[in-house]
């Protein structure tokens, strides 16, 4: 796929849940205290080092952005003057006051000098820090932080420096910054990271990788990708790096190199990982000799009653929702992939090999039973559990919210679409059938 949707994409496994660490997939929201229009002056407490895979880069512009507000990829602004690093990659942050309102900040470093010796300017790393108020004790930004970052943010960026949501999505960018954390550890730019919940694993070794193959660039003079015929066997690093991730614009900088490959995880596989720095900083990684079949970078959570995942969706407030047939239970996540519902899921309100599943505006679920033809739905929190039944109802699966709130569903049992108000009464003439309606699975509403 060439762009990936601004929520968290989640895959189901046997008894697992794989959640790509992509956009919107978080912790919780985060919370900004202010005085006012602006808010509070943050002092000058931040210190770090530049790291070029696990060697310092003297001479690194330095700026902090925080996110826009204007919609996706939105420009970023500039948070307090421009900073470098010393010859031996250290830094201290400025003094900055931050906004009276809960936007994001993240730090963005460019240029300097490697280890080589000789100046890189495309050279590009990045950190997300999250709300402007945040004060990690030391930031080791590298190409862990920026595949982090970057592959956290993906669906809400569009460059290094354009980075932004509307303000109807502020909590899935949050969300998305909070992802960060649980990738790579900041203060030590190692995967993974200190909220990684129990029970999930990351693929340290692929994640590793990447970072390898950005060091390649890194660790060099620079290059473009003019410099190389075929990406992998002539070219600079940087030459090979940019020719490999050309998405039709080839990129010139390695955070923008990093954004092609979270978007197009699929684009020269192989090229890239034999492309991976001789002498690799990060491990352990995949061998060059054996790529993975794409780049996609997903937790995968167990536990919470996970069994056979059918469905899933996701609320208002990024909690993610799960049935699972193999014990007839419905299983809640909070963004952080932390059961909500206990070690066995909710199992009440007579579900029956559930299927589908859909959640409400007002944050009520739906599920569909292909054991007993009923749907189940329960208030937010699965509370107070209330069962429709139907004559019409007929092994039925996937589920679909209208804007009326109508709740549809498709009929797998009699090859038809059923349809209730969400007070349960069968709207006029359903089930409803013809249209070269067969066996149906899933049903999706179009909008207006």
């Amino acid at each position: 796929m060439s762009r990936f949707s601004r929520h968290s994409l989640f895959v189901l496994a046997s008894s697992s849940i794989a959640a790509l660490v992509l956009t919107g997939c978080g912790m919780t929201s985060s919370s900004l205290k202010t005085t006012g229009p602006t808010g509070p002056v943050v002092p000058a407490t931040y210190t770090g080092k530049v790291m070029g895979g696990q060697q310092p880069v003297g001479g690194v512009t330095l700026q902090l952005y925080l996110t826009g507000t204007s919609g996706y990829g939105a420009a970023a602004t500039p948070l307090g003057a421009s900073f470098t690093t010393t010859a031996y990659g250290n830094f201290n942050f400025p003094s900055y006051t931050c906004p009276g309102d809960n936007r994001q900040m993240f730090l963005v470093g460019t240029g300097g000098t490697p280890i080589n010796g000789s100046p890189n300017p495309n050279l590009a790393l990045m950190v997300g820090l999250g709300a402007c108020t945040t004060n990690p004790p030391f930031i080791n930004m590298n190409e862990l932080t920026t595949v982090a970052s970057v592959y956290a943010l993906s669906g809400f960026m569009t460059g290094p420096t354009n980075i932004g949501a509307p303000s109807s999505n502020t909590l899935g960018l949050q969300n998305a910054f909070a992802a960060i954390n649980k990738v790579v550890n900041i203060s030590t730019g190692n995967a993974s990271g200190p909220s990684l919940p129990a029970g999930a694993t990351l693929p340290i070794a692929e994640i590793d990788a990447l970072g390898n193959i950005l060091q390649n660039c890194v660790n060099s003079a620079g290059g473009s990708a003019s410099d190389s015929t075929d990406g992998l066997t002539n070219g600079t690093p940087c030459g090979k790096l940019f020719y490999d991730t050309n998405t039709g614009t080839a990129p010139t900088d390695t955070i923008t190199a990093a954004l092609n490959i979270a978007q197009n995880p699929g684009m020269n596989v192989g090229k890239l990982d034999a492309n991976q720095a001789s002498s690799p900083a990060f491990l352990p990684a995949i061998s060059v000799n054996s790529p993975p079949s794409d780049w996609t970078i997903a937790i995968t959570y167990t536990g919470g009653g996970l069994s056979s995942p059918s469905a899933i969706a996701n609320d208002a407030n990024g909690n993610v929702w799960v049935t699972n047939p193999g014990n007839s239970s419905v299983t809640e996540l909070s963004n952080a992939g932390v059961p909500l519902t206990g070690a066995n899921g909710f199992t009440g309100g007579n579900l029956n090999n559930p299927q589908g599943i859909a959640i409400d505006t007002s944050g009520n679920a739906w599920v569909s039973n292909a054991g007993n033809n009923s749907i189940t739905e329960s208030t937010a929190g699965l509370t107070s559990p209330l069962q429709i039944t139907n004559n019409s109802l007929n092994v039925p699966e996937g589920l679909a919210i209208d804007g009326a709130g109508n709740i549809w569903v498709a009929n797998n049992g009699s090859s038809t679409i059923g349809a209730f108000t969400n007070t349960g009464a069968p709207l006029l003439n359903q089930p409803y059938s013809g249209g070269g309606l067969s066996s149906p699975y899933s049903v999706a509403i179009n909008p207006k």
